[in-house]
C-alpha cells in the first residue's frame, strides 16, 4: 500500500486485493461474490414479502403492521438495482473500461449512502442477526468500492507509461 498526497488530501492505493491477488483480479472475485449473495437474497426478500402480505391482519394501528410492506419492496428493488450494477462492473472489469468501473464507482458511493439513509429510519436494533449480515453486506460494498477506485488509479498509471524502442544505432522508431 503506497499513499500518495493530493493537496490537503492523502489517498492509500493498493495493488493488491487481500494483500495477495491482483487488483483487478480482486475486483472480479469481489463482484461475483456480491452478485451471488445479492442473487441469494433476492429469493428470501421475495419470501419474506408474501408472508408479510399473507399474514395474520392486525387490528392495533399503533404496531405498524405496514413498516415491513414499504421496507421490503425498496430493498428488493435495491438488491435488483445492486444486482444490474455489479454486472455493469464485472463487464468493465473484465474489458479493463474506464467508463464502466467510473460509472460503478460513482453510482455506488451515491447509492451505498442513500440505501445506508433509508435503513437507519427503519433500523431495529432488536434485530440482532439480521443487522450484522447488514453491516456484512455493507462493508463488503464498501471494500468494493475502494477496490474499483484502486483499480482505476492503477489503469490510469499503466496507461500513462509509454514504451519507446530504438534501434541499435541509437535512432528511435
Amino acid at each position: 500500500m503506497k499513499c500518495f498526497q493530493n493537496g490537503w488530501q492523502t489517498f492509500c492505493t493498493v495493488t493488491k486485493c487481500c494483500c495477495c491477488v491482483p487488483i483487478r483480479k480482486g475486483v472480479v472475485i469481489f463482484g461475483y461474490f456480491n452478485l451471488v449473495l445479492s442473487l441469494l437474497s433476492f429469493p428470501l426478500l421475495i419470501f419474506l414479502l408474501v408472508e408479510e402480505l399473507m399474514g395474520e391482519p392486525v387490528r392495533d394501528y399503533s404496531k405498524s403492521r405496514y413498516v415491513p410492506l414499504i421496507h421490503l419492496p425498496m430493498t428488493i428493488f435495491f438488491v435488483l438495482v445492486d444486482v444490474v450494477m455489479t454486472i455493469i462492473l464485472l463487464v468493465g472489469a473484465h474489458k479493463k473500461k474506464i467508463i464502466l468501473l467510473k460509472v460503478y464507482l460513482y453510482f455506488g458511493l451515491v447509492f451505498q449512502s442513500v440505501t445506508f439513509c433509508m435503513d437507519l429510519i427503519y433500523f431495529d436494533y432488536r434485530e440482532y442477526i439480521e443487522n450484522s449480515v447488514y453491516f456484512f453486506f455493507l462493508g463488503l460494498n464498501l471494500y468494493l468500492l475502494f477496490l474499483v477506485y484502486n483499480t482505476l488509479k492503477v489503469i490510469n498509471e499503466k496507461r500513462d507509461v509509454q514504451y519507446v524502442t530504438y534501434q541499435e544505432n541509437g535512432h528511435f522508431i
